[in-house]
């Protein structure tokens, strides 16, 4: 198949990305061939538009990206929003809820303007200093700011099937919620997926006429493999993303990404 029919998207952490948060040489080197053939590559991610940034810059994408679990279509040569959907205003009453329900639980929220944090957790923590990522820490509830993207909730200090069953009795109207992780949760407005963005991708970016692979690992990766064309699965992955998936590559710690390249050249 013609590198220059396809659209590659990639979701980073779990698939791109090693178990040391890392990008191999040869994923890298393999996508660099990809788009000198001419193909488009791009990921669709769960992670904030601070913090894809350094890994953008390193992998050089030209393409707008999908970003907070497909809330929105970001391109960084413009620096401009392309697509979003925000949650409903009674989210932030709801989190209150959250709060008072399970005070062990860290909060963080995503905005245009940024991370904001409350009651951080060691895992939270963790994560931002490897990343180096800046955030806001709050002390009240009420010091977070309008117009939220994304609620991601960290549970490495509580049980989180108890914030699971909690979720899925309580939710208000308006929003989703996901399981990103054993230790981490998100709430996404209604209709919000990679599979849902990647719709609004082809329609916004006038590419219906390519032909969309997409590779991923976990339950927020469903959608997107759903509204592939060809879907990817490493071999890491859920075994529900592996069953939708019309392929299987190496595992994120064996250059998953650049198999799946190789993959699509031999079709």
């Amino acid at each position: 198949m013609e590198f220059g029919q396809i659209i590659l998207i990639s979701d980073m952490d779990g698939t791109l990305f090693d178990r040391k948060k890392g990008i191999s040489d040869r994923n890298l080197k393999a996508i660099g061939r990809f788009r000198e053939k001419g193909g488009l590559f791009t990921v669709a991610t769960g992670r904030s538009l601070t913090g894809l940034r350094p890994y953008q810059e390193k992998m050089r994408i030209r393409m707008p990206v999908i970003l907070y679990n497909g809330s929105c279509i970001y391109d960084y040569q413009k620096e401009r929003m392309i697509w979003m959907k925000e949650l409903p205003k009674q989210v932030k009453v709801y989190v209150n809820d959250l709060v008072s329900e399970f005070p062990d639980m860290g909060i963080q929220i995503m905005a245009e303007s940024g991370i904001y944090t409350y009651h951080p957790t060691p895992l939270y923590t963790r994560f931002m200093e490897r990343e180096r990522l800046p955030y806001m820490e709050v002390k009240d509830t009420k010091e977070f700011p309008e117009n939220w993207i994304k609620v991601e909730m960290t549970t490495d200090l509580m049980e989180g099937h108890l914030l699971d069953a909690y979720l899925r009795e309580t939710l208000p109207d308006g929003c989703r919620w996901l399981d990103t992780g054993d230790e981490s949760r998100e709430i996404v407005a209604s209709g919000v997926s990679k599979g849902r963005a990647i719709l609004w991708y082809r329609e916004l970016l006038g590419l219906s006429d390519k032909i969309f692979c997409c590779i991923g690992d976990h339950n927020n990766d469903y959608e997107m493999l759903q509204a592939a064309d060809i879907g990817f699965a490493v071999e890491n992955a859920l075994e529900v993303i592996k069953e939708k998936a019309d392929f299987i590559v190496s595992d994120n710690n064996h250059d998953a990404v650049a198999e799946a390249i190789a993959q699509i050249e031999q079709l």
